[in-house]
C-alpha cells in the first residue's frame, strides 16, 4: 500500500490520469447496459407482442409508415411524441415497442417514455432490422 501512496505522490498527472479513464469507462459501461435494457431484437419484440399485449409505436414519418410497418403498429411520429408525450396515455398499461427505420430515435424516444413511467422499448435495429429478420409487414 505504501508502494502505490508513493508512486501516486511522485506521478501525479499519471495518476490523475487513470483515475479520470477509469471513471469514464464505467459511465461509459453504465450507459451502455442502460441502452441494451431498453432494447429489444425483432424476435424479442415479437414474443412481447405475442404474451403482453404490446403496442408498436412507428415513430417515423407517415410516407415511410405507409410504405410499410408491423402489423398493428400505430403511426405517431417522433416530434410529435417529444412534443405532446400524452398522447401515449392511452397505451400506459401496456409495453410499449418504439420503432424508427435505424433504431436511433426509437432508442430517444423509449428512453423519454421510459422516465415518465411507461414500461418503453426500442427495436434494435428498427424496421432495417425487422425486415432482415423476415417479420411479416402491412404495406398500405
Amino acid at each position: 500500500m505504501q508502494e502505490i501512496m508513493t508512486f501516486i505522490s511522485n506521478h501525479p498527472v499519471l495518476s490523475l490520469s487513470a483515475l479520470i479513464i477509469f471513471v469514464l469507462i464505467v459511465v461509459i459501461e453504465f450507459i451502455r447496459a442502460r441502452q441494451k435494457a431498453l432494447s429489444l431484437t425483432p424476435s424479442q419484440a415479437t414474443q412481447l407482442i405475442n404474451r403482453e399485449n404490446a403496442v408498436v409505436i412507428d415513430v417515423r414519418a407517415n410516407d415511410l409508415y405507409r410504405k410499410g410497418h408491423i402489423v398493428g403498429a400505430v403511426s405517431l411520429p417522433a416530434q410529435e411524441i417529444l412534443e405532446t408525450p400524452k398522447k401515449v396515455e392511452k397505451f400506459r398499461a401496456k409495453p410499449i415497442i418504439v420503432v424508427c427505420g435505424a433504431g436511433v430515435e426509437s432508442q430517444k424516444v423509449a428512453a423519454l417514455l421510459q422516465k415518465q413511467g411507461y414500461n418503453a422499448y426500442s427495436l434494435t435495429g428498427g424496421m432495417r432490422a425487422w425486415d432482415s429478420a423476415d417479420m411479416p409487414v402491412v404495406k398500405e
